[in-house]
């Protein structure tokens, strides 16, 4: 079924992902660009986000998804430098 060109799409503002979730008895922890520069105040939301990306990629039930797995990838992505600008 396709939509009509006079049908509009739902405000994003408006979904409650953790409902639509909970109708499927489904939960999702959900990080943000801001949770990574939290670890990495140096990363742009672009590098954030490739980090985010990639911490997905890698997610492992074993291991999961915490600061730490974010601060390993940033740090291997985006090596940190000290204020001379010299890795450490």
């Amino acid at each position: 079924m396709t939509k009509s060109p006079t049908s509009t799409s739902p405000d994003l503002s408006e979904i409650d992902v953790h409902e639509l979730l909970g109708q499927r008895r489904q939960i999702a922890a959900i990080w943000g660009v801001e949770d990574v520069q939290g670890v990495r105040a140096d990363l742009t939301d672009d590098q954030a986000w490739e980090v985010l990306q990639r911490c997905r990629d890698l997610h492992d039930c074993e291991w999961g998804f915490n600061w730490r797995t974010i601060e390993i990838v940033a740090d291997d992505m985006f090596p940190p430098t000290d204020e001379l600008g010299d890795k450490p």
